[in-house]
């Protein structure tokens, strides 16, 4: 039995299971061959999001990956969101529409494939995949992931960078306020935003020290509040990264009654703990002034200095602050989401046998050496050099990502979905600004991170979760929420944790818990 110690999970949620027609796509001939062998199949066509096929069109790796492999593909836009996207790929299942190859979720991937709408790769990955087979081989929770109970894979999944959110802040505020260290404790970091409202809320009634967008929820790992795992049991429900709960945990109810305090001091946004913040009125906040300290995505530092910051106010200076000790004064853990996409696996149509060897070979390229290089560095002396034997980029982040759209551009955000492959996360962490460069590179180790395991679920199991998570969800939020403005008193709580109970939270845990059990067992 194989055991894991507090790490995440990621819900692959699908709302239904649908009727499985036959599939035919239409396809270019064309020749085709790996950088290793070659083959005389056709060009094949190739199922992404609309924006990603932009974005992977104009980077310059894209044709030098072309040119290695002589492939011919024809890209087809499947929606410009993920709600969009998958659906649309149900839709094109149903109608027997789906093209050669696509990107779809690892549910779909075994649920379809299961029903006969895609190929087995495993034949086709032992015969001419060996790359590929050799990362199945040393990753065992990726084999787990993809296999089926049968044996079958029906899906090869992408890794995913390894990151967290980044707590981040106005440097400048902190000085003219007489911030003197950055806070390495909750209660420092409390005396901080105390000290900020005090300095900067007299002359602004409308300036709250911590700003954000989306879910205001975002300490769990200080008052070790996530759910987790002990020994292989579940605490908590998952979601993902920023909004996996454990109620019952004594941190949780110890973070509610944090937030209370906040809101009632005037030291968080009630706008953003309201959730009517939009991404437009926190950033133009954070721009502005009205706010000082952010907790989001790990670019978004960078984003406020190149996007106006400084141009709003001279003084204007974004630092990254050093995760928070946990209540017991522990470094705190940060959650990450799992270590595989399951939204990002590639499937390959069961009518498109005679052109399953190109596009695995295809896909291969990308987990060999020379494709993890091409699309993790570039083109050395084009895009890196090796000095002392270390990889370095000579071409610079934020230019090359503010290349006017459709003009060429070396990028190497393999966050974004292309083509299934491996992650470099050294490279991943250097392809950026100084800034968060040099705080992922100090914050984003194996210490302070805790990456996550994929869990996959039944059609019924998913279903299951799907409707009670529909109910469950919004409850939760809406009960803390009550909790933190005051609307409801913090004697009650036990109360709320019954109510809970009710809508169905335990049942989640329980469906979970079956889920990883019959997976890693």
């Amino acid at each position: 039995m194989k055991k894991y110690m507090k790490f995440w999970a990621m819900l692959i949620l699908i709302s239904s299971i649908l009727i499985i027609t036959g599939c035919n796509s239409d396809s270019t001939d064309s020749d085709n061959s790996s950088a290793e062998e070659s083959s005389e199949n056709e060009g094949f066509s190739y199922l992404m999001h609309d924006k990603f096929i932009d974005w992977l069109q104009e980077n310059n790796w894209y044709e030098h990956a072309i040119e290695a492999t002589d492939a011919d593909i024809e890209f087809v836009a499947g929606g410009s969101n993920d709600d969009e996207y998958y659906s649309s790929v149900d839709q094109q299942i149903i109608s027997g529409s789906f093209p050669d190859s696509g990107i779809v979720t690892v549910n779909q991937a075994t649920v379809y494939g299961t029903e006969g709408a895609f190929l087995d790769l495993k034949p086709f990955i032992e015969e001419h995949a060996p790359n590929i087979k050799q990362y199945i081989a040393d990753h065992p929770n990726y084999e787990n992931l993809i296999t089926t109970d049968e044996g079958a894979i029906y899906g090869v999944v992408a890794e995913a960078p390894k990151f967290a959110d980044f707590l981040f802040y106005r440097a400048d505020h902190f000085e003219k306020a007489g911030i003197t260290e950055e806070p390495q404790t909750i209660e420092e970091f409390t005396d901080a935003l105390r000290q900020l409202k005090e300095f900067y809320g007299e002359d602004n009634p409308n300036y709250y020290p911590m700003i954000g967008r989306e879910g205001f929820i975002r300490f769990q790992s200080v008052f070790n509040a996530t759910a987790n795992f002990e020994d292989g049991v579940f605490s908590g429900i998952y979601g993902n990264a920023k909004t996996g709960t454990d109620l019952y945990s004594e941190g949780y109810k110890q973070m509610v009654e944090w937030y209370h305090t906040l809101y009632d001091e005037g030291l968080i946004d009630p706008e953003w703990v309201a959730g009517a913040s939009t991404e437009e009125s926190w950033e133009s906040k954070m721009l502005t002034g009205s706010g000082s300290i952010g907790y989001d995505h790990y670019t978004r530092p960078s984003w406020f200095m190149d996007n106006g910051g400084p141009d709003n106010d001279p003084d204007y200076d974004i630092q990254i602050m050093s995760y928070l000790q946990d209540v017991n004064g522990k470094p705190s853990v940060q959650p990450t989401e799992t270590q595989y996409n399951a939204l990002r696996s590639m499937v390959i149509n069961k009518d498109s046998e005679d052109k399953a060897e190109t596009i695995i070979k295809f896909l291969d390229y990308f987990f060999s050496e020379e494709g993890q290089e091409l699309v993790s560095w570039g083109v050395e002396g084009e895009s890196f050099e090796e000095v002392d034997g270390k990889k370095q980029f000579i071409v610079d982040f934020s230019e090359e990502e503010t290349t006017p759209a459709g003009e060429p551009r070396w990028s190497f955000l393999n966050d974004r979905l292309t083509f299934v492959k491996p992650i470099d996360n050294n490279a991943f962490y250097q392809w950026n600004t100084d800034l968060v460069r040099e705080a992922a590179l100090d914050l984003f180790t194996d210490e302070n991170l805790e990456v996550g395991i994929n869990i996959t679920y039944t059609a019924e199991q998913s279903q299951q979760i799907a409707n009670l998570s529909a109910t469950v969800n919004e409850a939760v939020i809406a009960g803390v929420t009550k909790f933190v403005t005051g609307e409801r008193d913090l004697s009650e709580w036990d109360d709320f944790l019954a109510e809970m109970e009710e809508a169905g939270y335990q049942q989640i845990v329980g469906i979970q818990q079956e889920a990883y059990d019959a997976l890693y067992k």
